[in-house]
């Protein structure tokens, strides 16, 4: 050996690093390529590797020709004179992974060199070639094991592991407990959890250990497991977690959409103006969870009480149930963002770098942990209840575009294999926690659009797409296969330009640098391979956050947003293999590096960097994609996109299968000057009657006079009194033009059809600043069938109203009933309304 140098790149193939960004380049002098050329390192004091006995490495060499492809790696281990030699062929130009088992050899407690060295089989001739090595060191795991687990159930009581094991004798096999961030040691006493003899049978033994799911009041399910031959100490198979869970909470079916369409909600009303199918909202773990029981919503978990920040659930609550009630498929992005406290600070990774805009959930040490289970733990059980008493949410994504973390999972300097080992162990936590409470709830790894390239050239800080995602596979399929799903971001190659179709850098190869809209075709079919699948069917694919940049927001700039939206919404629904397109923005955000995302412009006149102040272009195309306007909505997309017809763009294209959803029907809210409801009516005498808040309504309560004109109920000695404050309705959501309102779900449908004119009469406070209309709006809903009429109203005065359902198919099975409130202005306003007299007449 001539060099030892510490390089970036090789001439040779792959040419770049195994893991991280530098490795170990050997250059040798010219000497006879069958003749060992060697590197070694000596160690002071002595390496005692008794609980980590397997060595790993990563090994490459120039390649020679075609007629000389048989090398050879040496590795030698010292302890003084003894010595401990392994040799192992290789290829050329290409990584080899190889491992040497020390645990047998009595000198690994004290080893005081290691040497590798290189050689050609075959080539005798002079050959100054060079050699790279990388990611060495020793673990607890060899790289092969005598046997495997096959699955990894829990019951309501118990847990049961089944494998088989290779020996030729009998032996007796012990199951052992570890924490998630423990690893086994060998050289360690354990209290085994389940113990069995075994016999093999062709060399081959069958086992099925079992124990006690609880421990006192812990629950065992988040463990992982170790199956080992009690006599040796040694691992008979690959540590595993529990795989399946035999009595969930809930099993009810997972709820369908009428679309893919979705959206990154950030006003609740407006999303059901939209008529979304799916809705993406964040959870910000840092604002989960306060130090003291006050006021707080206290929830036990293994005998340990965490307590929520009651006011950031009850906003959960709010939107989730909203949404959800009203059809929505409900996805909560699960986000650690930095901030202070003790109970942040246990949860942000020791490694968080501080320069992430989202940190690393920490499972390295019980604490991290423990919160991170308790907080997926209360998500879980209170949003996927089979009662929907707080809205269903039931995809779950772990944290965000984590191939990028040094953006958006900021866990530190890791090689890839390191950072997957402990996202994996993050996500098999919250995986673990939502089939605990609901069978077919799905998570989600989340990934941004690159896929054979990486946002950064540091490949300890970010990280190729394809090659995350199949690290991440191999280690799940190594540790228990569960079902994992992909929450994929095909944004455009450049953010600021929306003509994802011109975009040159995504291709349809499976080295394509980058997956968007233009060849989504790639990721699908990627994870067709064998290996990706879970009992025999592909992982499951959203589209979670991507949006497109309206540049000036002139009307021909947002006409070409829109535009980049038809054509990507079209690629999707088409390809097949998508369950959403949920969109990224609501609303144009000041903060996002100049970038207009939004379906609204922002003002930015307001507190709120994100207020919404009017409809863009895209809003009308967004609103119409998934209905019988499809196509004619579409229309002025083809010309800027440069065709004549979808289909040329747009495999599988078919303008019959647009209508996904139906619009509301529209019906005529009219002013009467008498109303005279007979049947579901709601006085209010006694109580609200099944009424309650909804939207950004804050609070009802029945009242029997009120501080705005004429002040007295409008029948009877009651009425239904609705307040609104900017505490709820803020700038962020529009102020007082956002929706208040009432709604009431009936738990036997009304029959309307012999009384189907729905009437009522309100009442509202004036002096709104700045406004000049006062707005009512009525929904009727029979299932996914809405009836909806509008109406202006006078305020300080009652209104009364009447909408007839006669020519509605549905009335006859009327399920829920909304009563939306609003202004044309956008000021901040506390108020109130009142409602009378509500139900169905003749």
């Amino acid at each position: 050996m001539t060099a030892l140098s510490h390089v970036a790149s090789s001439a040779n193939a792959p040419s770049t690093p195994y893991a991280g960004n530098r490795m170990a380049e050997l250059t040798t002098a010219g000497v006879p390529g069958t003749s060992w050329r060697s590197v070694y390192r000596d160690f002071s004091p002595a390496l005692n590797v008794s609980s980590v006995p397997y060595f790993h490495g990563a090994f490459n060499t120039y390649g020679i020709d075609a007629s000389n492809t048989q090398f050879e790696a040496r590795i030698t281990f010292y302890s003084n004179s003894q010595t401990f030699v392994s040799t192992q062929a290789i290829q050329g130009d290409r990584w080899n992974e190889l491992s040497v088992d020390l645990s047998g050899w009595s000198y690994r407690t004290a080893i005081t060199k290691i040497e590798v060295a290189y050689r050609s089989v075959t080539f005798a001739t002079n050959w100054a070639g060079k050699h790279q090595l990388d990611n060495v060191g020793f673990s607890a795991y060899p790289a092969v094991y005598p046997g495997s687990i096959g699955q990894a159930t829990a019951s309501a009581t118990q847990i049961d592991v089944f494998g088989t094991y290779a020996t030729s004798s009998s032996a007796q096999l012990d199951l052992i407990e570890l924490q998630p961030y423990e690893k086994y040691d060998m050289t360690a006493s354990y209290t085994a959890m389940a113990t069995q003899s075994v016999a093999p049978s062709g060399g081959v033994a069958s086992f099925t250990l079992s124990g006690a799911r609880y421990g006192g009041s812990r629950d065992k399910v988040y463990s992982k497991f170790v199956v080992v031959d009690h006599a040796t100490k040694k691992l008979v198979a690959s540590p595993t977690y529990v795989t399946s869970q035999t009595a969930p909470a809930n099993a009810y079916a997972f709820p369908t959409a009428a679309s893919i369409k979705g959206l990154q909600v950030q006003t609740i009303d407006d999303a059901q103006k939209l008529g979304i199918g799916h809705a993406a909202l964040n959870v910000a773990f840092n604002q989960l969870f306060v130090d003291s029981a006050a006021g707080a919503v206290p929830f036990v978990l293994d005998g340990t009480t965490y307590y929520l920040n009651a006011s950031y659930v009850a906003q959960l609550d709010r939107d989730i149930k909203t949404l959800s009630d009203e059809g929505v498929v409900v996805s909560l992005i699960l986000i650690l963002y930095p901030g202070s406290g003790t109970i942040t600070a246990k949860l942000t990774h020791p490694g968080f770098s501080g320069s992430g805009t989202v940190a690393a959930i920490n499972v390295t040490d019980a604490d991290g942990i423990r919160y991170w289970k308790a907080g997926m733990e209360f998500l879980a059980s209170r949003y996927t209840r089979a009662d929907q008493q707080y809205g269903r949410a039931v995809n779950y994504i772990v944290g965000n575009e984590v191939n990028s973390q040094a953006y958006w999972y900021d866990m530190g300097s890791k090689t890839l294999q390191d950072f997957v080992e402990q996202y994996a162990r993050a996500y098999r936590i919250a995986e673990t926690a939502v089939k605990k409470y609901y069978a077919n709830g799905r998570t989600y790894i989340s990934l941004d659009h690159f896929w054979n390239g990486s946002v950064g050239t540091d490949a300890l800080r970010t990280y190729k797409g394809k090659a995350l995602l199949d690290e991440f596979n191999r280690r799940i399929r190594a540790e228990g296969n569960i079902p994992w799903n992909i929450a994929y971001h095909p944004y455009p190659e450049d953010l600021f330009d929306p003509t994802v179709w011109n975009d040159t850098t995504a291709t349809a190869s499976a080295d394509t640098l980058r997956i968007n809209f233009k060849n989504l075709q790639v990721l699908t079919g990627y994870i067709g391979a064998s290996d990706y699948l879970y009992n025999g069917s592909k992982r499951r694919i959203i589209l979670s956050e991507q949006g497109f940049h309206s540049l000036s927001n002139s009307l021909a700039d947002q006409k070409t947003q829109a535009a980049a939206y038809v054509y990507s919404y079209y690629k999707a629904k088409f390809l097949g293999g998508i369950d959403s397109f949920i969109l990224h923005r609501h609303v144009d955000h000041g903060q996002e590096g100049g970038l207009n995302l939004g379906l609204w412009t922002r003002d930015p006149t307001k507190s709120a960097a994100s207020a919404p102040k009017d409809p863009k272009y895209i809003y009308d195309v967004f609103q119409k994609i998934d209905t019988s306007e499809s196509a004619a909505v579409a229309s002025f997309a083809k010309s800027i996109i440069g065709i004549s017809d979808w289909a040329s763009v747009i495999p599988g294209y078919n303008a019959a299968q647009l209508a996904d959803r139906e619009s509301p029907a529209a019906g005529a809210l009219s002013a009467v000057g008498s109303i005279a409801p007979s049947l579901a009516v709601s006085g209010f005498e006694t109580s609200s009657d099944g009424w309650t808040a909804s939207e950004y309504a804050t609070s009802v309560a029945t009242a029997s006079s009120f501080a705005n004109a004429p002040g007295i109920p409008f029948a009877g000695t009651r009425s239904l009194e609705v307040t609104m404050d900017t505490a709820t309705a803020g700038d962020g959501v529009g102020g007082a033009r956002a929706e208040k309102g009432i709604v009431k779900t009936f738990a036997a449908p009304v029959d309307a059809t012999a009384a189907p004119k729905f009437q009522f009469a309100i009442d509202a406070y004036g002096g709104c600043p700045g406004a000049t209309q006062y707005k009512v709006t009525v929904r009727l809903y029979s299932g996914s069938h809405v009836l909806e009429g509008k109406a202006t109203l006078t305020p300080n005065a009652w209104n009364k109203f009447s909408m007839d359902a006669g020519a509605w198919p549905y009335k006859g099975s009327v399920d829920k009933i909304k009563i939306w409130f609003s202004t044309d202005s956008t000021a901040l306003w506390n108020a109130k309304y009142q409602v009378d007299q509500v139900g169905f007449g003749a």
